[in-house]
């Protein structure tokens, strides 16, 4: 009695979810010619950590500590837009909102104060946080690259989810927004090179080089994606976390160039050299994907590595100078809408004062 209790109950749990992990599992495989049955893979050659010389050099030019001694500015944001311009507010590391043709696309929300599954320990903010999840507009689409703490925030999450239509999301990821709370029909799944037409745009999911994981035991059990966003007149590309490789030709290659890239720029490291690029090598894939204007993120709020606070974005617009005038680097305060018609007006390098 107590075995068929049991038995009943397991089957009206995955009732209750809709299908078994066999099931969720052979559906990844048919999409995602990436995963194996048990976990996701990079298409190349991917280790996590390599071995390097203590006294090897990181390549780093700014002298300043991990984190600034200084306060950062951070500028109010005005979401009430109501040109046919395009606008962006970056709320520091890769949080993001996009503003277009009337549409509220936000990406990788994490609002909280530390970047981690206790909010108690773990990395903390030393950026102020610009505004409140409550004082966002309707979130019209809510895209999330991957899992990890520092782009896929639970508390954030909750805090916003009555106000978000749909979610978007790489395959597995949607589990973890339904534990979260949300409800399954909000989110739409998706392996790399699959598109869907959602609001007036058309939106990718396209590789990166990176992993996945909230747990030491559950590493790749999840997708990991880039993302483009197209709609008429405009095609925008978002890095989020990736360590350099042949996907960015592949993406320009089926897309062409784009308006406008957001550039993952920061916690990268010589022992780690698959997981992110080194900000020169964030310029060289912006310059593969044909946009000439880029706009560093993933950086400016918590501390991931050992580099400079500032050393990503110093060496980042350092790289680009090098290409000319024609290709413009955007550096907004944290919180600052930036207007896409007006980009030369948000080039101010603010982080030079701040010690």
């Amino acid at each position: 009695m107590k075995n068929l209790l049991s038995l009943t109950l397991l089957m009206g749990a995955l009732i209750m979810t809709g299908c078994s992990s066999a099931d969720f599992r052979e559906e990844y495989k048919s999409r995602a010619g990436n995963f194996d049955g048990k976990k996701f893979h990079n298409e190349n050659d991917f280790k996590m950590m390599v071995k390097v010389p203590k006294d090897a050099e990181n390549g780093v030019l700014s002298k300043k500590e991990t984190r600034p001694k200084g306060k950062i500015p951070v500028a109010s944001p005005d979401f009430a837009q109501v040109s046919n311009d395009a606008f962006f507010t970056w709320f520091g590391h890769s949080s993001l909102l996009m503003q277009i043709n009337g549409k509220n696309i936000l990406f990788d929300p994490v609002f909280s104060k530390r970047t981690s599954p206790v909010s108690f320990a773990g990395p903390k903010r030393f950026s102020d946080i610009p505004c409140k999840p409550e004082d966002l507009p309707e979130i019209d689409i809510l895209i999330v690259s991957h899992d990890h703490y520092d782009h896929l925030d639970k508390a954030s999450i909750k805090k916003l989810d009555s106000k978000v239509k749909k979610y978007v999301v790489p395959l597995g990821v949607e589990r973890r927004l339904v534990k979260f709370g949300v409800k399954k029909e909000k989110i739409t799944d998706m392996a790399w090179w699959e598109e869907i037409n959602l609001d007036g745009f058309t939106i990718a999911c396209l590789p990166s080089r990176h992993f996945s994981g909230r747990k030491l035991i559950d590493n790749f059990t999840t997708l990991w994606a880039s993302w483009a966003i197209i709609s008429d007149n405009l095609k925008i590309f978002e890095c989020a976390d990736s360590g350099w490789d042949s996907h960015f030709e592949r993406i320009h290659e089926k897309y062409g160039n784009f308006d406008l890239a957001f550039m993952e720029c920061g916690q990268y490291d010589l022992r780690w050299p698959s997981v992110h690029m080194t900000p020169e090598q964030s310029v060289d894939a912006a310059k593969t994907l044909g946009t000439k204007r880029a706009f560093p993120i993933h950086w400016g709020a918590f501390v991931l590595a050992r580099h400079p606070w500032d050393d990503s974005v110093s060496r980042f617009v350092g790289k680009a100078e090098s290409l000319g005038e024609d290709f413009k680097v955007i550096t907004p305060l944290i919180g600052q809408t930036v207007s896409l018609s007006n980009i030369t007006d948000f080039q101010n390098r603010w982080y030079e004062g701040v010690e």
